[in-house]
């Protein structure tokens, strides 16, 4: 009876050892394929937290660079659309300038102007991943109202303003009879009031004057965006509804020549100041590249670091699975040798 009591306790403690190597093995086998401890916790101690601040701080940097290229991207794009907006209201201006005020030209300068604003609204409606780039904050709402729009305010807003000022629609053949300095009037005046304060933000803009503010680096926050309550955009407006929409193709050469005159002044400023968007946006352009591959470095060394602290010693780990391996064919081949032990075969 004693050897039977021996034999099983040797047995149960000889399975309670292979159960432990066999979670030994398991685990150092998910080591050998992952190259890094299978317990972080258990293996590094101490150390665990620096580990876990290390990714924390990696998985940080991470965000905003993932970010980064999200602003990269608008600001490639709005520097793309001012790029054309400086273009066509060049080609506009140059136009201008070769009619000198001529009247013999009157209808192609007219639909120059007709076509640059509708692109100009359009290119202000632009829109990346949902959200308008031009919006200001307001990203979720279409910025510019289209002028040729059904009812749209800002149109029935120049219609009014014209009819009240002469007493007829810019399409009626009386407009031949104002006058040079009738016209400039309400230009200086009336017609320009349409394009600021509150006018400018109640019939053409929903634009939010507040520009897209991001985090581009731990340490940096810069103004990532371009609203299209900028002056530039502004001024664009008031002098392509000018040529387009006051009667062009109608007025004298002296009204003509004061609507031409008051144009090439608004598109000669707003070609001024679409260069100094594009420069302040090259500038944010050049500081979120250089962000974004400064944390690309640290990010590697982060990753560096916590690499020294997790990885595992492979060649180590490696010849602990042979050496358990062994064991444990070892212990199977003892238990299978007092399972055959008994007391009739000692006798």
């Amino acid at each position: 009876m004693t050897s039977y009591i021996s034999t099983q306790s040797i047995s149960s403690s000889m399975r309670q050892s292979v159960l432990k190597m066999q979670s030994e093995l398991a685990a150092s086998q998910t080591e050998l394929s992952t190259g890094d401890y299978a317990d972080i916790g258990l293996s590094l101690g101490a150390q665990t937290g620096e580990s876990v601040s290390l990714q924390a701080e990696g998985s940080f940097l991470k965000t905003i660079s993932d970010t980064n290229s999200t602003v990269s991207t608008r600001l490639s794009t709005t520097q793309n659309v001012l790029s054309s907006l400086q273009s066509s209201a060049q080609n506009l201006l140059n136009s201008l300038i070769e009619t000198n005020g001529a009247t013999s030209n009157e209808s192609t300068v007219q639909t120059t102007a007709t076509g640059n604003l509708q692109s100009m609204l359009s290119s202000l409606n632009s829109s990346l991943n949902g959200e308008y780039i031009f919006a200001g904050e307001n990203t979720g709402n279409a910025p510019i109202t289209d002028y040729y729009g059904a009812s749209a305010a800002n149109k029935q807003a120049v219609d009014a303003a014209f009819s009240a000022a002469f007493g007829m629609s810019q399409s009626s053949a009386g407009v031949s009879g104002i006058s040079g300095a009738a016209i400039q009037s309400f230009l200086d005046n009336q017609f320009a009031s349409l394009f600021q304060g509150s006018n400018w933000t109640s019939d053409w803009s929903s634009a939010s004057s507040q520009t897209l503010t991001n985090q581009i680096s731990p340490t940096q926050t810069e103004n990532t965006s371009v609203s299209a309550n900028a002056p530039a955009f502004r001024q664009l407006a008031q002098a392509y509804v000018m040529v387009a929409d006051l009667g062009t193709q109608n007025l004298s050469s002296g009204a003509y020549g004061a609507v031409v005159s008051t144009a090439e002044g608004l598109l000669t400023s707003a070609i001024g100041n679409l260069t100094s968007l594009q420069e302040n946006v090259g500038v944010v352009q050049t500081t979120v590249t250089n962000a974004t591959d400064q944390m690309s470095l640290q990010m590697n060394l982060l990753s560096t670091q916590v690499s020294d602290l997790e990885s595992v010693n492979t060649y180590e780990v490696a010849t602990r699975i042979t050496d358990l391996q062994t064991q444990i064919e070892t212990s199977y081949s003892l238990t299978s040798q007092l399972q055959q032990l008994s007391l009739v075969k000692y006798l």
